[in-house]
């Protein structure tokens, strides 16, 4: 674990949520946060833990099939130090995926491209379940309030919607027609080819294309059990309900009295503020929650702050200090220590 990038991009990820808290107002967003009900953040608490456990069952899951992969203790350290790094790293949601990907196979006797395989396809199922449950929250909501207030989250779910449906299609089709194992076996077997050209480069000749052959194998492994496919999905869906309860908690804890509807389509459009290059998306993941909870409650911002500040606290920031104590005891002592 590169713990000096870790550490500088956390401290950069802080700096950015207090410049947006003192850019909305330091006095309200602090007295919000103060006054909240404590009962209340630690079922939130609760709840965004249910969702990591989730989180990582949906891995364990599609991983099932994969012969020598990780299971028990060595399981849970991979997954939850792989967490760690993928909220913890600038660009994490990219550098995540193969970091956790190598822990799980240093601590089994599976292959990395099996594994990467496996958090690859994790992480599409749940980018699905985030889209299906924002929708339905979007559906349940609109038929019990006026339209109006949410004609500024309707076109981003409209297209999110849009883009989920469209990408699931384009990787389906893709995938089934083998187009995207051809095209990238060629690049590797180019690749191997220039390598081999290169001084002092030996034996090059099939390696990369192996490892290809397996990640693809393993997709098609996975993509074969129906059974586990329809349990990862509906893993990812009730995870991506227990990421929205610590919202709904949330606000009930300052004293907002919001349906639930509304944490089922804030929290996963929420989500979409990650793309910024901080840890955990720190910074665009509280300014498009703030927003959505303006534009859809009618709240003050400094309020609506306060309450995206907390749903951090309770989710974001605790699941940062496990994975980082599982993180730190990896490092110690070696993955295999867990196995």
């Amino acid at each position: 674990m590169r713990w000096r990038r870790a550490a500088g991009g956390l401290a950069l990820a802080v700096g950015v949520v207090v410049l947006l808290v003192y850019g909305i107002g330091w006095e309200t967003v602090t007295e919000t946060v103060s006054e909240a009900h404590p009962g209340l953040l630690a079922g939130a608490i609760l709840s965004g833990l249910c969702m990591l456990a989730l989180r990582g069952l949906v891995v364990g899951r599609l991983l099932a099939p994969v012969q020598g992969g990780a299971r028990g203790n060595a399981f849970v350290a991979a997954y939850l130090s792989g967490y760690f790094a993928r909220s913890a790293l600038p660009w994490g949601r990219s550098t995540g995926t193969p970091i956790t990907a190598y822990l799980l196979a240093e601590g089994s006797n599976s292959q990395f491209e099996d594994n990467l395989a496996v958090v690859a396809a994790a992480e599409g199922f749940n980018a699905i379940a985030s889209v299906v449950v924002a929708v339905t929250g979007f559906v349940v909501y609109t038929a019990a309030s006026d339209s109006d207030a949410l004609n500024a989250v309707s076109a981003a779910i409209t297209v999110a919607g849009i883009v989920a449906v469209a990408a699931t299609v384009l990787v389906v089709v893709v995938f089934n027609r083998g187009v995207a194992r051809r095209v990238v076996a060629r690049i590797a077997a180019g690749g191997e080819a220039i390598l081999e050209k290169l001084p002092r480069v030996n034996d090059v000749r099939g390696r990369l294309t192996d490892r290809i052959d397996g990640f693809f194998d393993t997709l098609e492994t996975i993509g074969a059990s129906r059974r586990a496919l329809a349990a990862a999905i509906g893993i990812a869906i009730a995870s991506w309900v227990f990421n929205a309860l610590p919202l709904y908690l949330c606000l009930l804890a300052v004293g907002v009295d919001a349906p639930l509807a509304v944490a089922l389509v804030c929290a996963p459009l929420a989500s979409f503020g990650g793309v910024v290059p901080l840890p955990g998306g720190s910074g665009g993941i509280e300014v498009v929650l703030t927003a959505l909870l303006v534009a859809t409650l009618g709240l003050p911002t400094g309020v609506a702050a306060g309450v995206a500040v907390l749903y951090r606290l309770t989710t974001y920031w605790t699941h940062l200090v496990i994975g980082g104590c599982v993180a730190s005891a990896v490092s110690m002592v070696g993955m295999s220590r867990f196995g």
